[in-house]
């Protein structure tokens, strides 16, 4: 029985038998259910983080490359294009920074009460990430075609021809990058009427645990 099932079952005993459901189980639905919000919290942790670290070292690579071809007396083009990669770089870059957010805290007791409040300040979190989703996509994506438009500048300030492929390779990007928008904000839509109901049931579930005690 999974999480939402455990809710139903719960919720049902308020027109069946006054008989107790089973504590433990409940428990255990809780701990699964949190702990597959932790596990997507954390990767998206770590994804965040070696992002903004490789965004900040090409924003910096990129600024010493504009003293480099002022230096050198190249084009102004280069100089150009390697400002506007400063930039994006560092709109990705804070970006991901601003989609960090706040994390539930995990101060809560060991009490099945505790528990379901935890469980609902997870619910709340969920609730409120379409912002930091979009925060943090448009992050990467500024660092991932940053990235292009700093590569092509350092291959044609040093005579490296390009690839054949890379104009294919650009466009696939972009496409690839507006689907992920598109399939991440779709994905949530049909999430929030499910995590809506959810909390609604926690809250009832709260409820009953308080009325009982």
């Amino acid at each position: 029985m999974d999480f939402d099932q455990m809710l139903e079952t719960w919720r049902a005993q308020n027109t069946a038998p006054p008989y107790d459901v089973n504590r433990d189980a409940l428990r255990q639905a809780l701990h699964t259910e949190e702990a597959k919000v932790l596990r997507a919290l954390r990767i998206r942790r770590w994804v965040r983080w070696y992002l903004w670290i490789v965004g900040t070292g090409m924003a910096v690579w990129a600024a010493f490359w504009i003293a480099i071809t002022i230096t050198n007396g190249w084009p102004a083009i280069y100089a150009i294009t390697a400002g506007v990669s400063v930039g994006l770089f560092a709109l990705g870059v804070g970006a991901l920074w601003a989609s960090r957010g706040r994390e539930p805290e995990p101060n809560f007791g060991n009490t099945l009460e505790e528990e379901v409040r935890r469980s609902l300040a997870f619910v709340d979190y969920q609730l409120s990430d379409t912002r930091r989703w979009m925060m943090f996509m448009l992050g990467a994506a500024s660092i991932a075609v940053t990235t292009m438009l700093f590569s092509w500048t350092v291959n044609r300030s040093q005579d490296i021809p390009d690839s054949s492929r890379s104009g294919w390779f650009i466009v696939l990007l972009v496409v690839w990058i507006v689907w992920v928008f598109y399939s991440v904000r779709k994905q949530m839509r049909k999430a929030k009427p499910k995590l809506e109901l959810r909390k609604r049931r926690l809250r009832e579930l709260l409820a009953s645990l308080d009325a009982r005690e």
